[in-house]
């Protein structure tokens, strides 16, 4: 009788444990991306200008609102693959080492398409000063975009 109510509170014990880990898992997932603020400055010889360099992680699985910044913005994947899906071209695939370019309030959206790493990117943004760093867009994007791009190569993307 000892043991079976041993047993029995061992594995009443462990499911809820379980349970709480996938809850808190969710909850990171639900958070959304992760951003950090590297290094904020202005531009020398350009007033109206200041220059943002910025970290964002996604979990994986993880696909960020689709957005964009005032400014020019440069992309490099530090670690991880997914997809940057720009309104008006075919979707681009990241891995690590990828360098993307997007112009100023151009429409996109990081999606991590890893269901097991980390999407991690640099970004460095050069924006007009004083205005919004981030807007986001208000049209959803198709998943059927994602299928169409195959490639894996890193490079450079323009």
């Amino acid at each position: 009788m000892r043991l079976t109510m041993l047993a029995l509170f061992l594995i009443f014990a462990g499911t809820s444990a379980f349970a709480t880990a996938a809850s808190q898992d969710q909850n990171a997932q639900a958070s959304g991306p992760q951003v950090t603020t590297i290094f904020k400055t202005e531009v020398a010889g350009l007033e109206d200008k200041e220059r943002e360099v910025i970290t964002v992680e996604l979990a994986p699985g993880e696909v960020e609102a689709r957005h964009f910044y005032s400014g020019v913005e440069l992309i490099y994947v530090l670690k991880g693959a997914g997809f940057l899906e720009m309104d008006g071209k075919p979707p681009v695939a990241l891995n690590a080492g990828t360098v993307a370019s997007l112009h100023q309030k151009q429409i996109h959206v990081l999606k991590n398409m890893s269901q097991a790493q980390t999407l991690k990117v640099l970004v460095v943004l050069l924006a007009e000063k004083g205005q919004p760093r981030l807007a986001l867009a208000n049209r959803g994007t198709s998943p059927k975009t994602v299928e169409r791009n195959n490639s894996t190569v890193p490079g450079l993307v323009f």
